[in-house]
């Protein structure tokens, strides 16, 4: 599990004013809250006193925590500066009595959590269309999902699965022959990878034909992770030769992935559309619309094959060994990149999943 990263902790309207916001990410319970000046705040959520969970307590005046077990408040800082038990005694509060604050950033309508030892090395990625007026955008409620945050990367890069797993909806079986290009860097100081397909007079599958009324289209489809914690997707659809010209419609798909632990995390999504662009079968109403409207039966197929895959590591490998076809390289880079960052930080995660991870990427070469 990576912890020098940044991760989503939450869309911007999540974090109301004198509201508490308890989490758990990447194995550190987080509690958080938004001060009367607006800044989003987050400290280690066990107080210093008792690991009583602060996210129990309650805001004082002066954008204070009290800790609603015996009172220990706390400053936006983490600095404790108030201990009832103490008001008579005339003793001074304990300098050790105080909560590590975590490293807060907000930009683009996202709130971003660092859980890491290290200082951040960079700023979080940039989500720009959903902070942006020139955008039509919804945000859905973050999925609780029982798996290993890194099964659900793997399923974003690898569209092979479309079928069957998704036929009838967005996928087909042309949709596992679609050819991939692969490229790798670093960006404004984050890794990523990115996948990009591209499809010549490719025939529709159904939901996608109804949200852009083309029956045979070309296509243009990428897949990027932004460090651990971010998968960025643009599709962009257009009749056949016209991509790149002003016939061509798409969305953007921001999709955070935040490790609670080993076998959990919270799945967010945000779509966005050009502002104005409609529905192709229901032109009152906004493409967007149209593309959220659908996305819940895809996402519900995604979320139990990767919770099935889950299970199956409960189990003893034994024999087991995984094959890998020529298909799965981004899902291979995707392994290695992740390993670099956790052998980076020394988080190679328990012993049976880095056994599983090992033999994973020694028969992919």
């Amino acid at each position: 599990m990576i912890r020098n990263a940044w991760y989503v902790a939450g869309f911007s309207a999540e974090f109301a004013p004198d509201s508490i916001t308890g989490q758990v990410i990447t194995g550190r319970p987080v509690v958080l809250w938004r001060t009367r000046q607006g800044r989003a705040v987050a400290l280690d959520a066990r107080c210093a006193h008792k690991r009583f969970p602060l996210w129990e307590g309650r805001l004082l005046a002066g954008d204070v925590l009290e800790c609603a077990y015996h009172g220990f408040a706390y400053d936006p800082s983490g600095k404790c500066v108030a201990i009832p038990a103490l008001h008579e005694t005339g003793q001074h509060i304990p300098r050790t009595a105080r909560q590590r604050a975590f490293p807060v950033a907000e930009q683009d309508g996202v709130v971003w959590l660092w859980p890491g030892d290290a200082e951040p090395a960079s700023h979080p990625p940039r989500t720009v269309e959903i902070g942006s007026d020139g955008w039509d955008t919804i945000n859905t409620e973050p999925m609780e999902v029982a798996a290993n945050a890194r099964l659900l990367i793997e399923n974003l890069f690898d569209l092979t699965h479309f079928y069957p797993l998704h036929a009838g909806n967005i996928g087909s079986l042309a949709d596992a022959r679609v050819p991939v290009e692969i490229e790798r860097g670093r960006r404004d100081g984050l890794p990523y990878l990115k996948t990009v397909r591209r499809r010549h007079s490719f025939t529709l599958p159904p939901m996608t034909r109804d949200r852009f009324g083309l029956e045979v289209a070309d296509q243009l489809q990428e897949h990027t992770m932004v460090g651990p914690g971010l998968f960025h997707v643009v599709v962009t659809v257009a009749p056949p030769g016209r991509l790149g010209t002003g016939d061509e419609q798409g969305f953007v798909l921001y999709q955070s992935i935040t490790p609670r632990d080993e076998s959990s995390h919270v799945w967010r999504r945000s779509t966005s559309c050009r502002s104005g662009t409609t529905w192709a079968a229901s032109p009152g109403k906004s493409l967007v619309e149209a593309i959220v409207a659908g996305a819940p039966t895809v996402i519900e197929q995604d979320r139990w094959a990767i919770e099935q895959q889950q299970k199956m590591f409960g189990y003893p490998d034994d024999d087991y060994r995984e094959v890998h076809i020529k298909t799965d390289g981004a899902v291979v880079m995707a392994r290695h990149l992740l390993d670099e960052m956790e052998a980076a930080e020394g988080t190679a995660g328990p012993a049976q999943v880095r056994s599983q991870r090992s033999r994973q990427s020694s028969d992919a070469r």
